[in-house]
Order: structure tokens, then sequence, then C-alpha cells
């Protein structure tokens, strides 16, 4: 069984059940493995947890580098906007995505201040992304800086309806704080 295999399994776990009803026993047992086996991988499920979340924050760190070099040659706004759904569409389709944002809003005590430094890094990456975005374009009435708060301010108003709400919600809030949004920063 690999490593890879295991993460998979753990990160559908601790989606489902929380942190608190993921057991390392029902980990192995999915995975076909005997629990010892699994606990020279992962001596705890805290370390299990640990080495989960910094590889996730990675990932959407690297995620959304690449979305905006790649999307470099769009308008601002079609480029903020495709974000806010291929973020939607990443959350609801990539368990890896879920697993970070469901834990950095429901974080167990345990992890609390690994999760709130990981989390940072990833909102640091996703600051810098938006300010460099915002520096190049002139047709906003707010700093970069400032229209970096307010994007990601709204960004985590939408998490709020993935996370706790439906999909529809976050569909129905998007459209209706884009228009605020866009029409707030614009000259």
């Amino acid at each position: 069984m690999s490593k890879k295999r295991i993460k998979e399994i753990a990160i559908q776990h601790f989606n489902r059940l929380g942190y608190e009803g993921t057991k390392m026993a029902q980990i192995a047992e999915e995975a076909g493995i005997r629990k010892q086996s699994l606990a020279y991988h992962y001596s705890s499920k805290k370390a299990l947890l640990l080495e989960l979340y910094e590889e996730v924050v990675q990932e959407e760190q690297q995620f959304v580098r690449q979305f905006f070099s790649e999307s470099a040659t769009q308008t601002l706004d079609q480029q903020l906007y495709a974000f806010l759904h291929e973020h939607k569409n990443r959350f609801l389709t990539h368990p890896n995505v879920a697993f970070m944002y469901i834990l950095s809003f429901i974080t167990p005590l345990e992890v609390h201040d690994f999760v709130l430094a990981q989390y940072r890094t990833y909102l640091g990456t996703l600051k810098e992304e938006l300010a460099a975005v915002f520096t190049r374009n002139s047709d906003i009435r707010l700093s970069p800086e400032e229209a970096t708060v307010a994007f990601v301010t709204v960004m985590d108003g939408l998490d709020v309806q993935l996370v706790y709400e439906t999909r529809q919600s976050y569909e129905q809030a998007l459209a209706i704080t884009w228009n605020v949004f866009w029409s707030g920063i614009q000259r």
C-alpha cells in the first residue's frame, strides 16, 4: 500500500468524519493494511494530518501561482471572476482542497497553531499574486493592497457558502457579491 493511497483515504475520512471522528484503525482497514503497518508510516493521527495539511497547502499555493500566470492575458474582471469559479470547482471536485478549507474553518485545538500558520502561508501567496494582478491594472480606484483585501474578503465570505452551505448558495452569493465588488473597485 502506497503512502499516496493512505493519504487519499485519510483525507476522505477527515472530510467526512472530522478530525475527532477519524480513526487510524479505520484508515488502515480501508487501505487493506494492519494498523501497525500504518503506524510505521504515521506514528499518530496528528502526524498524518500535519503532513497532509502541509502538502495540500503547498499544492494550493502552486495552483494559485499557476492560475494567475496562465490567465495573465485576460482582463482583470475575467481573471478574478474565473478564479472564484475555479476555486469553487476545486473545492467541490478535489477532496484535498475541501480538506484545506474545512480544516481552516473547523480547526481541532490539537493542531490549531500549525493549521493557522500553514493557512497563513497560503493566504500570503494568494495576496502576493492578487497584489501583482492589481498592480498591473490602472482601471481600479483602490490601491493594490486595498483591492487585495477586498477580494480576499469576498472570497472568505464565499468560502463560508462552500463549507457550511451548498454549491447553489455559493453561486447565488457570487452573483450578488461580484457585482458589488466589481462596481466598488472600478474607476
